[in-house]
């Protein structure tokens, strides 16, 4: 795959707009270059995103958009909180959250018109509304290949797996899926790092001699690029984990103090955001840990009872964990589903699919906390008058933290040049 950095479409329209200004193309590729060193990476905010993925799609009147004023077939039948902020109030279940919530800033009134899981998760997963045509990367599959990370560590790993796939980069870019999460007080061990029993360093390198060999026989045979490209990755990576003692120090969490792992809950949500803050320590430039069932088309309220607290366990955990060991500040954190929830109460006691009001938590990697932006009107039904927030700025805005340009281009297998996120709006007032 070709991938241009350098000069996009929007450059060869900005070296017309300077010609007019009596610049020549040589003195736009010197300024060019001059700007990539001042605001490329070196600028960045952030040099990791620990991304938390509520699949199935939160309710947002039942957390963090409460309605007071709302009829009361809306509200629902939770109680409101006063959290640390005057005038925010959250669901009853959220204590944690509520005395840390000017730690995060939240959006509210993000919307788009996806109203199915695959296609919103497909939108908060690029920051691209989806099409038949072309399936776009997810954020992570082009961190990984942004963003240069170690040579023992996978550049994208996703807590216990995910939906979220690499599109036309192709499976080289694909999520690392530990497909489990720790279980305190026992041994965590994640297939393709632990060593099986009887498996030792040697025999590993002696298979791995053996796999090169075979490799290049392939390659001789072959004309598939991509799937080459995949095959060497993901060949090089296996090998590289499992004969480094960093990278299986990096999963193996009971390394981590007993005060940090007390921070956690049990259960595996808190665990997976304990997992993914320790592979952030070690250098993977982006993890998710997606946490399932929160598609409440029956008794909403039930499932959010049980779900709920341990979310506000997790979040404000991953928070303070990342905080005690510096990692706060370079890392951004992002909360949030692929879509809000009805107003309406059905006959089941549930909710349904909502995408035209959703919210998101971030907090570190440049964000200036304790703001809101963004909002839904008193019924919660719609944004209000000032809201305009898609799924695209989102995206725009995480890859704007990082240092990477949201209208870079790339081109597909297909020889199409496609932009990253080419309607996202960088949302700078969230930055400090």
């Amino acid at each position: 795959m070709k991938h241009c950095d350098k000069i996009t479409r929007r450059n060869v329209l900005q070296a017309g707009f300077l010609g007019g200004l009596g610049l020549s193309l040589s003195n736009f590729l010197n300024l060019s270059a001059l700007n990539a060193e001042t605001t490329g990476k070196k600028s960045s905010k952030a040099d990791s995103v620990l991304f938390l993925n509520l699949a199935g799609g939160v309710s947002h009147l039942d957390t963090l958009d409460r309605k007071p004023e709302a009829p009361v077939e809306t509200q629902g039948e939770f109680k409101s909180i006063q959290t640390c902020i005057p005038g925010h109030s959250v669901c009853e279940y959220m204590p944690k959250y509520a005395a840390m919530a000017d730690q995060f800033t939240l959006i509210r009134g993000i919307s788009h018109s996806a109203g199915a899981h695959p296609q919103g998760q497909s939108w908060i997963s690029t920051g691209n509304r989806p099409v038949p045509a072309l399936i776009y990367p997810s954020l992570g599959s082009v961190v990984s290949k942004e963003i240069s990370s170690k040579p023992d560590l996978p550049g994208y790993v996703a807590i216990p797996k995910t939906e979220w796939n690499a599109g036309y980069m192709g499976d080289a870019y694909a999520p690392f899926k530990t497909n489990t999460v720790p279980r305190p007080g026992q041994p965590f061990q994640v297939r393709g790092i632990s060593l099986p029993d009887g498996l030792t360093i040697e025999k590993v390198n002696q298979r791995q001699q053996l796999l090169s060999k075979l490799d290049r026989r392939f390659k001789e045979d072959s004309t598939e690029s991509q799937l080459l490209e995949a095959l060497d990755k993901f060949g090089s990576q296996a090998y590289n984990m499992i004969t480094s003692k960093r990278a299986r120090a990096a999963f193996d969490v009971e390394r981590e103090s007993s005060k940090i792992r007390g921070l956690f809950g049990t259960d595996e949500f808190s665990q997976s955001v304990f997992l993914g803050c320790r592979l952030i320590e070690y250098g993977v430039p982006f993890v998710t840990a997606t946490y399932q069932g929160w598609d409440t088309h029956t008794e909403n309220f039930a499932g959010h009872r049980r779900l709920l607290p341990p979310l506000d366990v997790g979040i404000t955990a991953g928070l303070k964990m990342l905080k005690q060991k510096g990692l706060l500040e370079r890392t951004l954190v992002v909360i949030m589903g692929e879509f809000g929830r009805t107003p309406k109460i059905n006959v089941n006691a549930g909710r349904d699919h909502y995408p035209r009001a959703n919210w998101c938590l971030m907090t570190g990697g440049g964000i200036k906390p304790g703001q809101f932006i963004g909002g839904t009107n008193k019924a919660g039904d719609a944004p209000d008058d000032k809201t305009n927030i898609k799924p695209d700025d989102i995206a725009a805005t995480i890859y704007h933290a990082l240092g990477i340009d949201p209208l870079m281009e790339y081109y597909t297998n297909t020889g199409r040049p496609t932009m990253l996120v080419p309607h996202g709006r960088i949302m700078r007032e969230l930055f400090a």
